[in-house]
């Protein structure tokens, strides 16, 4: 299993196969993408670079992108997210939450520009909402992965640092686009079911496909929010 993708395409018809794929190893007894290709392929900004397979995923409908389970990166097959979204979504609106004082006011801010602009990168983000000082920086990041944890928003893909020359200049930037519009702008129908339901509906799905372990870890971390 280890070390088997070499392009992107094999990389989607491996999402296909699975449904859900993190990044990194985190699920017992899953692929990652990580595990799945070759370590000197990451970070080359080639085009066989998984790092950037992260940004085409969402970009061009294969695969929702973001922190869906644990606080860790999960890639979640456009045929499974409108379940998975069932899951991970809290009963009341973003709106109810806030005012019942379960977000914090930066993170509804946060959550509203997001709204507003389809697509913006973390840097431009950080200035907009004012945490651009290093003491925020966490409380900032917290923010950012509370509300893909909910599937509010996810990563929507990357955007490069240009210097004054046009050339590229420092690391890439994430983006974000609320899971709403990135379903929209992909023609994916959104789905009305309880969490009992969705649950009922993703076991289904991937329980002949899924080792045990991995499925009851899964199933576990997302029903416990």
């Amino acid at each position: 299993m280890l070390h088997q993708i070499a392009t992107y395409e094999e990389a989607c018809q491996a999402l296909a196969r699975w449904g859900m794929v993190p990044l990194s190893s985190c699920i017992p007894a899953h692929p990652s993408l990580e595990a799945l290709t070759r370590p000197e392929a990451w970070h080359t900004g080639l085009q066989d670079d998984p790092w950037l397979w992260r940004a085409r995923f969402p970009g061009e409908g294969v695969a929702a992108c973001g922190r869906f389970l644990a606080g860790k990166p999960l890639l979640v097959a456009r045929t499974l997210f409108p379940l998975v979204k069932c899951l991970l979504a809290p009963a009341s609106s973003i709106e109810e939450r806030y005012e019942a004082g379960l977000l914090a006011r930066s993170t509804m801010r946060i959550y509203e520009v997001v709204s507003q602009q389809d697509g913006i990168d973390a840097r431009t983000l950080r200035k907009v909402v004012g945490m651009q000082d290093k003491a925020e920086k966490y409380a900032f990041e917290y923010a950012l992965s509370d509300l893909q944890s909910s599937a509010d928003i996810l990563i929507s893909g990357i955007s490069e640092r240009l210097n004054e020359h046009g050339q590229k200049s420092g690391w890439n930037s994430t983006c974000y686009i609320l899971a709403d519009h990135w379903m929209t702008s992909h023609n994916i129908m959104p789905l009305s079911l309880s969490r009992e339901h969705a649950r009922a509906q993703l076991f289904s799905w991937l329980d002949p496909r899924w080792e045990a372990n991995a499925l009851r870890y899964v199933l576990g971390k997302m029903t416990a929010t």
